[in-house]
């Protein structure tokens, strides 16, 4: 643990023990209620999980607009993506996920009012399967998150391998409300109208939510820091060697020549590192999203009514989102070699080239890609009670998103007849002449724009731009059924249990446009349509013994099979009040989590930025999947202790530890390109890595082969630390909390015969972990006195390393930022808030990634100033 937190942890110790000894001899008995909280099956048997709670009052605080941006405020998260990064998750946008212990995006359990939601109908560039947090219900409809931080795989079953996440909705609104925000950053903006009431309605209570989100996009030319001119351009920033004008293998040199127009000043974005450079390179930092435009609407309904002894409950969620980011004015050529012919008119080289670059440059503008994302969840359920009072509930439901996702690319069949002078959507190849009548020639070099040569014709280039037409849906339906009631009661103790059985079917389809599936956009690649389906069935049984006042201990085991492979995964958990200040716990557990459908069956193309050959390169990739996949397997342990030394202030410190063996993964193309090198300068060949890359005549790498695997093991453990405190002041109540989270270990091995490497205080960018800052912390100091309120939110995150591959300093710092809320009530009914977030504008620490930070970490979009107005009727 650094100097400085260690300072910061014990500076907020020492303040909130002193704030808490002030007011020791005067102040009135003040019981700290245990919040009922996700984590058990038996009704008021929460009390032994690591829990925390992110409260409405909080996410206000925070100036929090959409479900995204939850992940910053649990410190046990991190590796999330939360943020847009055309870069690195360019099928993804718009989508966000919690990511506990960083143990992967889907590996943790996320529930709405402890009811499971489908997958997202994208997956993560490594293939990681997630719950789309962004499409759940409105932010005005949400009570508080529940977040469980140790493996819960005994009482939920697959997913929650690291924790489980649950998004607790709002039921009986007494009264209506609509609110109303804005807020504006330099260079963006971003709004939000809600809505929410609770009505009687045929003998039950009906709530209904509406809400509608629109932030304006962020452009990367909108932040220096981003901008690859600030560093020299640098082969870490945001520049390729593929550009426009482009550059030409030449068989007669056996290398590589620019464009002779390549340093015009007509192309800005232009340019060549030296004199004597064989490339035309591009700097395209000026051309990405640091946040998308994105357009939010969601409509939540919940109705819950009597029914003779019985309660029926029905619900009802819908979201659409749709989101355009930008990206560069094309993609990079990277699927297929292409030849410009000695006979192309505009051709200076008199010989037959290799065009090594992309359609369009930087003059032309950012193109976009469109996302768009429909969900809509039923559930229903029915609660009762048997005559020896044990509880009994029935639920089932349905829930499904679907994605459609298009991105515009170069069609390489297209643009090679256009080199060859057939080119145009009118020219037959078969009965035209080259460049004659409707027959065009395309001209890739510079002269097109500058007007010394063939120039492109709007409706020419048109005819060479495709669109990837992604059409996917996931799919979710479960039927769950459980019981739950005292079993045996004696003077001094007693055992609850609970019992029950699950039934899942999920489901999850990719349809790609035709030019996906035969190969032939020049970026994208080749990705094959498919379908998968996987069901599952489960029954757990789950036991509390209550022993006089001081002792409670939980048994829980589940027995869960998927396509005729069963796992069972227990637990058990222990708390000890060993006087009324002080209490310990401990909990163990196994868990398991199946592979996703898309893992088992599907097949995912992308275009990761690789070093190869001394320069960073986009290289197409594709991984398949594997039905023979294992299970992914976990065993965890906590110790804890929660200490109440005086009346109002609470402390728990929570040591933890997770085994994740046999975890499914995307292989990385950067370890199989360095494997490549490795047996080639030892002077090999055939080797298994060296067969899964493909190269062009020029030595170019064009292709690497991947498949999800299973990594052999992650090992993560750490430190939960959190206090709480509140007393009256100044004729109000002041309160204060902090959470930190400090990570000791998280090693990782991606094959038994592979060496341990630790991935803490790492990017991870050359394994298969995210970026994990070793602490994070999350402070709150609030005070409320009749009308006003004042909340005030510190977030930090400890400074970090970066492993990419190439890069000059490897160091990224720390970041302390803070946010401040003002409410003030108007009157009886309406309620005015403002606030800050990132009061002091602190920019990124610098990263040397594309675009100068980590889009994984940082926000980019440094002081936020919002205005809220929320009328109740």
């Amino acid at each position: 643990m650094t100097r400085r937190s260690i300072l910061m942890m014990t500076a907020s110790m020492a303040w909130l023990a002193a704030a808490a000894g002030a007011r020791a001899e005067d102040q009135k008995a003040a019981q700290v209620d245990d919040i009922v909280v996700t984590g058990s099956r038996i009704a008021g048997g929460d009390r032994i999980a690591p829990v925390e709670t992110v409260g409405r009052d909080v996410m206000e605080a925070a100036g929090i607009a959409d479900a995204s941006q939850l992940v910053r405020l649990v410190t046990a998260n991190s590796g999330s993506e939360a943020q847009v990064d055309q870069l690195n998750q360019p099928q993804s946008s718009g989508t966000a996920q919690f990511n506990l212990r960083n143990l992967g995006l889907g590996s943790t359990l996320v529930l709405v009012d402890g009811q499971r939601w489908t997958t997202s109908a994208v997956v993560a560039t490594d293939g990681s399967a997630f719950v789309d947090i962004n499409s759940l219900v409105p932010m005005i409809a949400l009570q508080r998150v529940e977040v469980v931080k140790d493996g819960a795989s005994a009482v939920y079953g697959s997913d929650a391998v690291a924790g489980v996440v649950n998004f607790t909705t709002r039921h009986d609104v007494d009264r209506p409300e609509i609110s109303a925000k804005y807020a504006v950053a330099d260079g963006s903006e971003e709004s939000v109208v809600q809505a929410i009431g609770g009505f009687d309605l045929l003998g039950g209570n009906l709530t209904l939510a509406a809400s509608r989100f629109h932030r304006s996009a962020l452009g990367s030319d909108e932040r220096d820091f981003t901008q690859a001119e600030r560093y020299g351009r640098a082969a870490w920033t945001a520049v390729t060697s593929y550009g426009q004008p482009g550059s030409y293998f030449r068989p007669s040199r056996n290398g590589f020549s620019p464009d002779p127009a390549c340093g015009n000043p007509a192309f800005a974005s232009a340019y060549k590192n030296t004199p004597t450079d064989s490339f035309c390179r591009l700097d395209y930092s000026d051309f990405f999203d640091l946040t998308p435009e994105e357009t939010r609407t969601q409509l939540f309904a919940d109705y819950r009514r009597p029914v003779g002894d019985m309660t029926l409950s029905l619900q009802a969620a819908w979201s659409s989102t749709e989101t355009v980011a930008r990206q560069s004015p094309s993609l990079p050529i990277l699927a297929q070699s292409l030849t410009v012919p000695a006979s192309h008119p505009d051709n200076p080289f008199g010989e037959a080239v290799l065009f090594r670059g992309r359609l369009l440059g930087a003059e032309a503008g950012a193109s976009k890609a469109d996302f768009e994302y429909r969900t809509w969840r039923l559930s229903a359920g029915l609660d009762g009670r048997f005559a020896g009072g044990w509880t009994w509930s029935l639920a089932a439901t349905s829930s499904r998103q679907h994605v459609a996702y298009d991105k515009p690319d170069a069609i390489g069949s297209a643009l090679q007849r256009a080199l060859n002078g057939f080119g145009g959507a009118g020219c037959d190849p078969a009965t035209g002449a080259a460049g004659v009548g409707a027959c065009q020639y395309f001209n890739p070099f510079g002269s097109a724009y500058l007007g010394t040569g063939t120039a492109n014709s709007a409706a020419l280039i048109d005819s060479l731009i495709g669109y990837t037409g992604l059409r996917g849906a996931a799919t979710l339906t479960t039927a769950d059924a459980s019981t739950s009631g005292q079993a045996l009661a004696w003077d001094g103790g007693s055992v609850d249990v609970a019992l029950g059985a699950q039934y899942r079917r999920s489901g999850f389809r990719q349809d790609w446009s035709d030019l996906v599936n035969a190969g032939d956009l020049l970026t994208a690649g080749y990705s094959p349509d498919f379908e998968g389906e996987q069901e599952a069935l489960a029954a757990f049984a789950e036991a509390r013994l209550h022993l006089g006042d001081r002792i409670e201990a939980q048994l829980a085991g589940r027995y869960e099979t998927y396509d005729g492979e069963g796992r069972f995964s227990p637990k058990a958990a222990i708390r000890w009040d060993v006087t009324d200040a002080l209490a310990l716990r401990a909990s163990w557990g196994q868990g398991f989590r199946a592979p996703s459908v898309y893992a088992q069956s599907g097949a995912q193309a992308s275009q990761p930025s690789v070093f190869d050959r001394g320069a960073f390169v986009f290289v197409n990739t594709l991984t398949s999947g594997d039905a023979a996949l294992k299970p992914e397997k976990s065993e965890s342990l906590s110790l804890g202790a929660v200490w109440r030394p005086l009346d109002g202030l609470e402390f728990s410190l929570d040591a933890w530890r997770f085994d994740y063996t046999d975890q499914v993964v995307k292989e990385a193309a950067q370890a199989v390109i360095d494997q490549a090198a490795a047996a080639t300068a030892a002077g090999l060949r055939g080797t298994p890595a060296q067969g899964r890359i493909t190269r062009s005549a020029s030595g170019a790498l064009t292709f690497v082969q991947l498949y999800f695997i299973n990594a052999s093991s992650i090992e993560t453990q750490g430190l939960d630390l959190a206090a709480r405190y509140g007393r009256d002041l100044w004729g109000g109540r002041a309160t204060a909390s902090a959470t930190w989270t400090y990570v000791d270990a998280y090693d990782i091995r991606l094959n038994d015969g592979a060496a341990q490497v630790s991935g803490v205080g790492s990017t991870n960018l050359s394994n298969i972990g995210r970026s994990l800052p070793r602490n994070r912390g999350e402070f709150a100091l609030g005070w409320s006195g009749g009308a006003n309120a004042v909340t005030a939110l510190i977030h930090h995150t400890d400074g970090y390393r970066n492993d990419r591959s190439g890069i000059t300093d490897t160091t990224i710092a720390s970041q302390t930022t803070a946010d401040v809320l003002y409410s003030r009530t108007l009157g009886a009914d309406i309620d005015l808030a403002l606030g800050v977030v990132n009061v002091f504008d602190k920019a990124p620490p610098l990263a040397q990634f594309a675009l100068g930070y980590d889009p994984v970490v940082a926000d980019p979009r440094g002081r936020v100033f919002n205005v809220g107005l929320t009328k109740r009727f």
